[in-house]
């Protein structure tokens, strides 16, 4: 009979594999010189042009995954 040990650590397994199938599905912005959320000109490398736009792009992204879009 396997022990709580051993249930605990395939546990932990499995939901490392839940976890890293899931992190490979979620798309990934990529830096493109414009700010995803208002398209504004943005330095090399930089998804948003400053922190209000960020957390409104995530805002906005939360409100749609919660209407299932």
């Amino acid at each position: 009979m396997s022990d709580v040990a051993d249930r605990a650590e395939w546990r932990i397994a499995m939901d490392l594999t839940v976890a890293c199938a899931h992190a490979r599905r979620t798309p990934q912005l990529e830096a493109d010189g414009y700010c995803h959320y208002c398209d504004e000109q943005v330095a090399h490398g930089a998804l948003f042009c400053n922190t209000e736009c960020r957390d409104d792009y995530q805002r906005e992204q939360e409100a749609f995954r919660r209407a299932g879009r």
